[in-house]
């Protein structure tokens, strides 16, 4: 048997030469060896040439362009899959940049806000101090003293507001079987300021949390009741399933349902509370909330029968005090 291959494809010249070294009897096996080899040839050199496009598109995209995606191409293939894979990667990448972001827009926005916020009270204060420099005989020693601890207060108020704010996003360091019923209590009869307050109160709510931090978010929020309270503050606390349910409502103007949500935001104050003196610095809700997450609890602001706003906060009740 004699064959001749024409041409100057290299392949085919390597394809003549093995053949000559076959035995007779096999070159029709391996003839039919051929086409298949041929093919898995070809799927071999598509699939490679995807896996260089997709690096080479790989090799375009930077940090500032992560919303380019690789070219997908039909089917299961290996190619196919890696280009899908490497698109949901780059999706998971555009998510965590725009998270990024937005955390760092929050936290210039806060810087800014934090900084307003403190330059009041220190600008007061300093100006204060200099007239008093400025003109010593007609400074009334006193009142200069009595209005700078006051601004000073302030100042201290805020920071500590702000450093305590850092530390919610964590759970809180110490954990025990707290009596809400009785800070309630000591908490209304210790902020009543010429208001009426009614009382309804379970006995012997219990839940588990720092009793200085419940301290201070049921302080902020009667403190906030006491503020936009006309004549009457109404305070309940009761069990709901395996929660305490505690809500404070006012008899003020109360809070319109767009602004129940803003007011738990830092540094907000709305309209008839920007008063410094009468809305404080626009961080205590925001601790209360934060207080109420870092305790696996809720606190929101709805409307009431006697025309106020009611914030209600739920905690999860100590396990020895479920019914």
């Amino acid at each position: 048997m004699t064959m001749t291959f024409r041409g100057g494809n290299g392949p085919v010249r390597a394809l003549a030469a093995c053949l000559r070294k076959i035995p007779a009897g096999r070159v029709a096996d391996v003839l039919l060896t051929v086409p298949a080899t041929l093919k898995a040839r070809r799927v071999r050199d598509r699939s490679l040439r995807a896996v260089a496009s997709i690096r080479l598109e790989l090799d375009a995209i930077n940090l500032a362009g992560v919303n380019t995606r690789v070219s997908e191409t039909d089917g299961n293939g290996e190619a196919a899959q890696l280009a899908r894979a490497v698109n949901t990667t780059l999706e998971r990448l555009r998510e965590a940049c725009d998270r990024a972001e937005r955390a760092r827009k929050r936290q210039r926005q806060f810087a800014a806000d934090a900084s307003h916020e403190l330059c009041t009270p220190i600008a007061a204060l300093r100006m204060r101090l200099e007239d008093a420099q400025l003109h010593p005989r007609e400074t009334d020693l006193d009142d200069l003293l009595g209005h700078t601890l006051h601004d000073l207060d302030r100042v201290q108020g805020i920071v500590t507001d702000l450093l305590l704010l850092t530390r919610l996003g964590t759970a809180p360091r110490r954990v025990e079987q707290v009596n809400l019923t009785a800070l309630v209590r000591a908490e209304a009869a210790r902020q009543i300021d010429g208001h009426h307050i009614h009382l309804r109160l379970d006995p012997e709510v219990n839940v588990d949390g720092d009793p200085e931090q419940i301290i201070r978010m049921l302080g902020n929020l009667l403190d906030n009741a006491r503020r936009h309270a006309v004549r009457t503050i109404r305070i309940g606390l009761r069990r709901a399933g395996d929660r305490a349910e505690l809500s404070i409502a006012d008899d003020g103007e109360g809070i319109p349902p767009a602004d129940r949500e803003r007011i738990f935001h830092r540094f907000v104050r709305l309209d008839a509370a920007r008063s410094r003196d009468r809305g404080g610095a626009g961080l205590g809700l925001a601790v209360a909330r934060g207080i109420a997450s870092a305790h696996h609890g809720s606190l929101h602001v709805e409307g009431c029968a006697w025309g106020g706003a009611c914030f209600v906060l739920r905690m999860p009740l100590s396990p020895g005090g479920r019914t």
